[in-house]
């Protein structure tokens, strides 16, 4: 009896030292778990926009062509061995004649006041610059004050640039009036827009004005030079188009020279000022 509780004794012992044997060895690996660190949200800053107003301006007399498209940009132009970095930007397409106002909305969050900041203005015709502002102008300067005037220079075409490729010549194709004074021009009657075609066979001229077809003798033409006679025309009465035809004919004996540049005709009258442009219809 003895012998039988002595191992009943030692069984149980052998029990108890293996359940705390377990016990530790489960406390341990809680307490090795490494804990996952927390979250750190980080609030973003709201932007504070501003408006920046711009009035853009050239000297040059000359017309701008059609499909000019003005680009103004405020830039970062802290570092000299970096390109800048644009903080606001605004493109439109523009006719007639400056001033052009023009506004940038720009984030002042972004603004830093050890660093510098340029306003620029470039004008391109299908991707070809044509105008770009030259003088630094810093919006936050002192005395700068709004609307910031932003001046265009004319850009000189490179003297080695290639001739363009499928340039139209002048007589041949139907060139559609886009302009008159440097100003666009609407659809005569019917929705049609005016147009000018001309024949190097039989030195003419003839078209649709507006409302009425028209002919006109090409009295002299070279390279860069055209004058025209006075033209005939029919003489239907339309309710559209007739203001457009009147101003269009008189236009015509004022041509004196012409150049045709991505697929623009510019026709400019005896004070090399630009009177017409046309497109190819």
């Amino acid at each position: 009896m003895a012998f039988k509780l002595k191992k009943v004794v030692v069984a149980t012992s052998v029990i108890l030292s293996a359940l705390m044997l377990q016990a530790c060895n489960d406390k341990d690996a809680t307490v090795n778990v490494p804990q996952q660190p927390a979250a750190v949200v980080v609030k973003a800053e709201k932007a504070d926009m501003k408006p920046l107003d711009v009035s853009v301006i050239y000297l040059d007399r000359r017309m701008l062509p059609p499909g000019a498209v003005l680009n103004v940009a405020l830039e970062d132009v802290s570092l000299a061995d970096a390109p800048s970095v644009t903080l606001s930007t605004e493109s439109m397409d523009i006719a007639g004649s400056p001033p052009y106002p023009v506004t940038l909305n720009y984030d002042a969050n972004k603004v830093k006041a050890n660093h510098r900041y340029n306003v620029r203005a470039t004008v391109k015709v299908d991707n070809t610059l044509i105008m770009t502002s030259t003088s630094a102008m810093d919006p936050f300067a002192a005395d700068a004050k709004q609307p910031l005037e932003v001046k265009l220079d004319r850009v000189a075409p490179a003297q080695n640039a290639a001739p363009q490729a499928d340039q139209p010549t002048l007589a041949g194709p139907q060139w559609q009036l886009v302009t008159l004074s440097g100003q666009t021009v609407k659809p005569g009657a019917g929705g049609d827009s005016a147009f000018i075609q001309f024949d190097a066979t039989a030195k003419s001229a003839n078209g649709f004005s507006g409302c009425n077809n028209f002919h006109s003798a090409v009295e002299s033409q070279t390279a860069t030079t055209l004058t025209l006679g006075q033209a005939a025309s029919t003489r239907k009465m339309c309710m559209d188009g007739m203001e457009l035809e009147q101003a269009f004919l008189a236009t015509l004996p004022k041509f004196a020279t012409y150049s045709i540049n991505n697929n623009i005709l510019s026709i400019k009258d005896s004070n090399a000022n630009i009177i017409a442009t046309f497109k190819t219809k």
